[in-house]
């Protein structure tokens, strides 16, 4: 398995957010979200991915550096990767929250110490939060 920078001793549990809002879903988990961002909720209280890449993946290609204001679109709606295809989101400056659309309670943090493997075939979107530099590299 492929080891990323992080020297976190200290296993978190998820915060959980209230699901019983009312709306239109994607609207509404959306907007809780950011609330709850904007709030700070989870300025001391991070979460972060602990997956890692297989070693047996090859490197396929990257994106380039984009950041708040270079972003691509798609990347902030929900969308997938292709069957067979990992992505792993690398920030280089700042950090974003990551959300898997299947479980939208959970928001991950990721920064430049706390990359965040990106499973094949599964919705999910990055947030914004304030400046940042990132790119995803794509494997298989």
């Amino acid at each position: 398995m492929k080891k990323f920078g992080c020297a976190c001793d200290e296993e978190k549990e998820p915060m959980i957010l209230d699901p019983s809002i009312d709306g239109p879903s994607e609207e509404v988990i959306e907007e809780h979200i950011k609330e709850k961002i904007e709030e700070g909720l989870f300025d001391d209280n991070p979460i972060y991915d602990k997956n890692h890449l297989s070693d047996n993946l090859k490197k396929l290609n990257e994106t380039p550096v984009m950041n708040e204001k270079t972003i691509f679109p798609d990347i902030l709606k929900a969308h997938k990767l292709p069957e067979g295809k990992f992505g792993l989101l690398r920030v280089l400056s700042g950090k974003v929250n990551f959300v898997w659309e299947e479980n939208p309670e959970v928001i991950y943090t990721v920064d430049s110490d706390h990359p965040l493997v990106i499973f094949p075939e599964k919705h999910h979107r990055v947030i914004l939060n304030g400046p940042v530099e990132l790119k995803v590299e794509f494997y298989e």
